[in-house]
């Protein structure tokens, strides 16, 4: 049987601060500040991708130790220090380091806005010598930059990676021309601004068009980024369980449609629950409530308010994908219809492969069909159909009723469709439904 080659992409963070006290520096000042006298002080961190194959960053690094271990035996100790991050050139494992920056040696007019570049071998730190208009490299970024620590590395289906490496090859070809001397940027994309167009705005970028759930668009400086990296991590672990079976979301349309129905439930209080009072503990920790702080005190609200709506829905996908295959001894293949609440269009709607991820407006569902019949009387999100019809009879067989009244078909459609658009409804009950409805009168009583 052939082994089946594995793909990673993982975001870098340099921290390139010249004090050791500057990390405690709070960067929400730079931003009321614009570049005041605290903004002098501080050499930015930079936010960079690495791609891989066949070996993740983890893997790479025992390597690299079992041939220091050899190296040390035979005492070449020219070799000892050589790490797999070095290579300038990609090879079996390794497909370079990328990154965006300003391509011009000024980089106090990043502020309103400079030449953009994307820079491959961007593991190393680079000089813009401005008399032979080139780029020397300068230094291998700190060992700090490639600990596990400073490091978020998700596993990407061969699709996604290749299609990233694809994205990322077009932007280094589209700025090729760029050099220390040069004017003006190539367009609007890829005017570096610091505060607006920087190397953290491309890396999520790069990663959201192929479908990675990286919570928020608008990271300014890349230390914020690397304080959710294990949230990052969490979210992405449980798309892969909903990838490992449904291979249709391995598509960069799947893996997109995957997070256009999971953020459909933020601010459902069926699917997603937070405690307001933890939340207001965590937001206390980083600034007060006050009128000096009050944009401040908004924004980091919103984001963890995101945040932990975001952890309570793939927690609650978690365990409606465990109730399913846990009844199995083997791993389990089948289809993921995801159903979700357009609040836009005020409509109920599906998300299917067979219909290329397009959104399509349903009335009703059949509870005929056991496989809809089980998702409605559970209030899951998604109809799962199992490959093996099997499979398909040892989950379902309690809920193949046959004919059913076109009158309970429409009860428990209306039903289901309230839970997903988390309208509360007194008309109807269940089990199911009383257990959701708990975490609901506690939002009410707070």
């Amino acid at each position: 049987m052939k082994e089946i080659i594995k793909y990673y992409v993982a975001i870098y963070v340099d921290e390139l601060l010249e004090d050791e006290m500057l990390k405690h520096v709070d960067f929400s000042l730079l931003f009321e500040a614009k570049f005041s006298q605290i903004s002098k002080q501080i050499d930015f961190t930079h936010a960079f991708l690495g791609l891989t194959k066949d070996k993740s960053p983890d893997e790479l690094d025992k390597i690299d130790e079992q041939l220091r271990q050899g190296y040390l035996k035979n005492k070449e100790w020219d070799k000892i220090d050589q790490k797999w991050y070095e290579a300038k050139e990609p090879n079996e494992f390794n497909d370079n380091f990328w990154g965006f920056g300003t391509g011009i040696a000024n980089v106090a007019e990043s502020l309103i806005g400079t030449p953009g570049k994307v820079f491959n071998n961007n593991q190393y730190v680079l000089d813009s010598n401005i008399d032979k208009n080139c780029y020397i490299i300068k230094k291998l970024r700190s060992p700090q930059t490639f600990k596990p620590s400073n490091r978020c590395t998700l596993e990407l289906s061969k699709v996604q990676y290749e299609s990233l490496l694809v994205n990322i090859k077009a932007d280094f070809e589209a700025t090729k021309e760029i050099t220390p001397n040069s004017e003006k940027p190539i367009n609007e994309e890829f005017t570096y601004k610091l505060l607006e167009n920087n190397c953290v705005t491309w890396v999520i970028q790069k990663l959201s068009d192929i479908g990675i759930e990286l919570i928020d668009d608008e990271y300014k400086v890349p230390g914020n980024l690397i304080d959710i990296f294990d949230l990052i991590k969490f979210l992405h672990s449980i798309f892969l369980k909903f990838q490992n079976i449904d291979d249709n979301l391995q598509s960069v349309k799947g893996a997109r449609a995957f997070i256009t129905w999971t953020r459909s439930m933020l601010d459902n209080n069926y699917i997603c629950y937070v405690d307001q009072e933890n939340l207001e503990k965590k937001i206390q920790t980083f600034c007060k409530k006050n009128i000096e702080n009050q944009r401040y005190y908004e924004s980091i609200k919103k984001f963890y308010n995101e945040i932990y709506q975001l952890k309570s829905i793939y927690n609650k996908l978690d365990f409606c994908l465990e109730s399913i295959t846990k009844k199995f001894n083997t791993s389990i293949k089948g289809d993921f219809k995801l159903i979700y609440f357009d609040r836009k269009d005020r409509q109920i709607k599906l998300l299917k492969a067979d219909n290329d991820y397009e959104a399509i407006a349903i009335q009703d569902l059949d509870l005929s069909q056991k496989y809809n019949n089980f998702s409605v009387s559970k209030f899951y999100p998604f109809i799962f159909i199992p490959k093996n019809e099997m499979n398909s009879r040892m989950l379902y067989h309690k809920y193949d009723y046959g004919n059913i009244s076109q009158e309970y078909q429409k009860d428990r459609n209306e039903f289901y469709f309230n839970v997903l658009a988390g309208e509360k409804s007194d008309k109807y009950w269940s089990s199911s439904y009383h257990k959701m409805t708990k975490n609901l009168r506690k939002i009410h009583a707070s």
